[in-house]
């Protein structure tokens, strides 16, 4: 691609939250036009171009570790964008290996006013967690559940106003994975020396205690959002877990 000249023309964005990228000057315009031209991709037909782009973004992106950037082809050229910027969030899966690096992701997007439109884009989640982990996420808990603090609280999310982690800010969530250890997840360290402290300091749950707890969560996120699918993946413990998250980013 040549250059592009001084005078940048702003990207606004449309009611689907991707910047509109039709080309506004005669310089964009000469340039969109080159390459649906010369470009042997672009020349293809849009239906194997629509494969491409569906096997391109059908992956796990790790906001916690972002060795290469899932969107690096939206920024080709204004066509593949165009083309592809819906399908890209719509096929990719947004992979967190524990509860705090989900909840710091979360307040990076309700906190930063150029991120928001994003939580409108995210429709597929994955966390790791343990069964500690799941009444937390639920935000609830049986007993000691306070229906009218929750109502205020949804009153208040109704209106983009966000004081706790929630699932209810992503409009689009259609699915959500948990990663589920039977050992405690520990998200402060990636040492691989982890799993050895954690069985040697607390005990792990019994099989009672997490089936207990992914009935809580099930049933809470059924109240609450059943739009979205709940799937379970287990593992016997943190390492188990964690080889699973690195052979994603292979």
């Amino acid at each position: 691609m040549s250059s592009s000249p001084k005078e940048q023309t702003p990207l606004p964005k449309l009611d689907s939250s991707i910047f509109d990228v039709a080309p506004k000057t005669d310089w964009q315009k000469s340039i969109t036009k080159r390459n649906a031209l010369e470009s042997p991709l672009l020349r293809m037909p849009r239906e194997l171009r629509d494969l491409i782009w569906t096997f391109t973004f059908t992956q796990t992106i790790r906001p916690e570790a972002p060795q290469n950037s899932a969107y690096s082809p939206l920024v080709v050229c204004r066509q593949l964008y165009r083309e592809a910027a819906s399908l890209a969030h719509t096929f990719l899966i947004w992979s967190f290996s524990c509860q705090p690096s989900w909840e710091n992701f979360f307040w990076s997007l309700c906190e930063n006013e150029k991120h928001k439109y994003k939580k409108s884009l995210i429709r597929s989640i994955q966390i790791g967690v343990d069964s500690t982990d799941l009444y937390m996420l639920a935000e609830r808990e049986d007993p000691g559940y306070d229906v009218e603090e929750e109502k205020v609280e949804i009153a208040r999310e109704d209106q983009g106003e966000f004081r706790r982690v929630t699932f209810r800010a992503f409009e689009n969530l259609s699915h959500l994975e948990l990663l589920l250890s039977a050992t405690e997840v520990f998200g402060d360290s990636d040492d691989d020396d982890d799993d050895e402290t954690e069985h040697d300091t607390i005990p792990p749950p019994n099989s009672t205690e997490i089936n207990e707890a992914k009935e809580n969560f099930t049933r809470t996120m059924r109240q609450k959002l059943p739009r979205v699918r709940i799937t379970y993946r287990e593992f016997g413990n943190t390492s188990a877990m964690k080889k699973y998250l690195e052979e994603q980013d292979l």
